[in-house]
C-alpha cells in the first residue's frame, strides 16, 4: 500500500533509527526506497546491512534532496507515497493511522499528522499537534496556514494526485535548497483535499548536523533565491483561481518576509526581493502597498501597517504555529 521514500545524504548517525521506525510499524504493507545522494559516510552501507527484502538502496551522484526524492518516487510502486527524511522517525502507529484516514477519505490526495519536534542536542521534545484537531481525523483546508500543517516526514501523497500534478515526475524542484517540500505539497493540495490526523505520530529531529534548516546568518541569506523561486512557482501553479485562503496566506507570508528585511535593516535585500517577485506574487499586495514598502522614509508606517495586517489575518481564526487552539 505504501512506498516509503527516504533521501539520504551523510546521515550515517540517524539512518538506522529512521529505517527501524518504519520496520516497527504496526501496519506492514510497505516498501522502502532509499536514494543515496552521493553520501561520503557509511550511511548507505548501514541501510543495506539491515537486510530486509523490502528495502532497496539506489545510488546517485550528489544532486540534492529534491532529485533524491524524485528518483525515489520514480523507483517506487505503491499507490501511496510516504515521505520520510533520513534523520526523522515515525511512531509505530503512523502508517496504520494513515491507512485508516485513506479509507475514511478516499478522494483526498494528501494526508498528514503532527510531530514531536525533538532537539537531539538537549533531548527536549515539543508536541506540535493543533489543539482544535487533536484526536480527530478530518478534512482540513491546508491553505489556512501551511506553516502550521504537518512537515514533510509526516506526509503521505496519493500517487494518482502526484502524477496528475507532476506528469514529468519532478515534484520536488531540483536545485532548490529551501522550501522544496512546500513547493511540492502546495501543488498537491491545489488538486485534492488534505486530511489531518490529529495524533503526533512522527518525530522531527532538530539540531542534526548537516540540516539545511540549521544554516544561519549570511549563508542562509544567500539562500533567499530559493524562497523567491518557491513563491513564484506556487503562485504560477495556483493561477487566477487561487483559493481564497491561499491568497490570504500568501499576502500574510509576503508581508512577513518584507517585515524581516525591515527589522534587520537590509534595505538592499528588500529591494532585491521585491524586484524578483514583481511582476508575479507581489501583485497580490497592490500598487500602493508595494510603493509604501519601497520608500525608506516611510518604513515606520510600513511596519505598522504590516503588524496591523497580521492582526487582521489572525481574526480569521486560522490555526497558528505554536498555538494550542
Amino acid at each position: 500500500m505504501f512506498s516509503v521514500v527516504i533521501p539520504l545524504y551523510n546521515k550515517s548517525h540517524t539512518i538506522g533509527s529512521t529505517i527501524a521506525s518504519v520496520l516497527n510499524q504496526t501496519f506492514q504493507d510497505f516498501e522502502i526506497v532509499v536514494v543515496n545522494d552521493g553520501s561520503t559516510d557509511d550511511g548507505p552501507q548501514r541501510a543495506r546491512a539491515i537486510g530486509d527484502p523490502r528495502i532497496s538502496v539506489i545510488d546517485q551522484p550528489n544532486q540534492g534532496v529534491s532529485a533524491a526524492r524524485n528518483n525515489a518516487i520514480r523507483a517506487s510502486t505503491r499507490p501511496y507515497i510516504a515521505l520520510l527524511d533520513g534523520d526523522d522517525e515515525w511512531l509505530p502507529g503512523f502508517l496504520e493511522s494513515m491507512r485508516q484516514a485513506i479509507a475514511q477519505f478516499p478522494a483526498a490526495g494528501l494526508f498528514g499528522c503532527p510531530s514531536f519536534h525533538q532537539d537531539l542536542a538537549t533531548g527536549a521534545r515539543d508536541d506540535a499537534t493543533l489543539g482544535r484537531y487533536r484526536g480527530q481525523t478530518q478534512q482540513v483546508d491546508y491553505f489556512q496556514n501551511p506553516a502550521a500543517m504537518p512537515h514533510t516526514s509526516a506526509m503521505v501523497i496519493a500517487r494518482r494526485v502526484y502524477q496528475a500534478a507532476f506528469p514529468d515526475g519532478e515534484g520536488f524542484p531540483v536545485g532548490m535548497k529551501l522550501c522544496e517540500d512546500w513547493s511540492c505539497l502546495y501543488r498537491v493540495a491545489l488538486l485534492a483535499p488534505f486530511v489531518y490526523v490529529g495524533l503526533p505520530l512522527a518525530v522531527r529531529n532538530n539540531n542534526v548536523p548537516g540540516q539545511v534548516t540549521a544554516v544561519m546568518g549570511e549563508a542562509r541569506r544567500r539562500m533567499q533565491v530559493h524562497i523567491e523561486n518557491f513563491l513564484k512557482l506556487t503562485y504560477a501553479a495556483a493561477g487566477p483561481n487561487m483559493p481564497t485562503t491561499l491568497r490570504r496566506f500568501y499576502k500574510y507570508d509576503l508581508r512577513h518576509r518584507i517585515l524581516l528585511f525591515m527589522r534587520s535593516g537590509d534595505r538592499e535585500g528588500l529591494q532585491d526581493f521585491m524586484r524578483q517577485l514583481d511582476p508575479g506574487p507581489l501583485a497580490l499586495l497592490g500598487p500602493l502597498e508595494r510603493a509604501l514598502y519601497r520608500r525608506p522614509a516611510l518604513q515606520p508606517v510600513a511596519m505598522a501597517a504590516i503588524y496591523a495586517s497580521k492582526l487582521h489575518w489572525r481574526s480569521y481564526g486560522y490555526p497558528r504555529v505554536g498555538s494550542k487552539h
